[in-house]
């Protein structure tokens, strides 16, 4: 299921312009939701696996929000000195 939801989010122009590890990461949180809410599945293994899969899910989210963060901060820097060398 999630890589049905990853294709099509990657085909949609709409999504270009996101992380694709967040639509990746979004998507398996999806896939989650649909396992521990089938009836098919369900049993207290169903349930810890897709709780310790949404820790791993929030771990990447902070990672990737940490990486995000430095790069903004990096292209500020860039901003700000190609605008003390063009007034120079």
């Amino acid at each position: 299921m999630a890589m049905i939801l990853v294709k099509m989010s990657i085909q949609n122009i709409e999504f270009q312009k996101y992380s694709q590890s967040i639509i990746v990461i979004a998507s398996m949180y999806a896939a989650t939701a649909f396992l521990k809410h089938s009836k098919k599945h369900e049993s207290s293994e169903t349930n810890k696996f897709c709780s310790e899969l949404r820790r791993l899910i929030f771990e990447l989210l902070n990672s990737e929000l940490a990486e995000q963060n430095v790069f903004t901060e990096q292209k500020d820097f860039i901003t700000i000195l190609k605008k003390s060398m063009s007034t120079a």
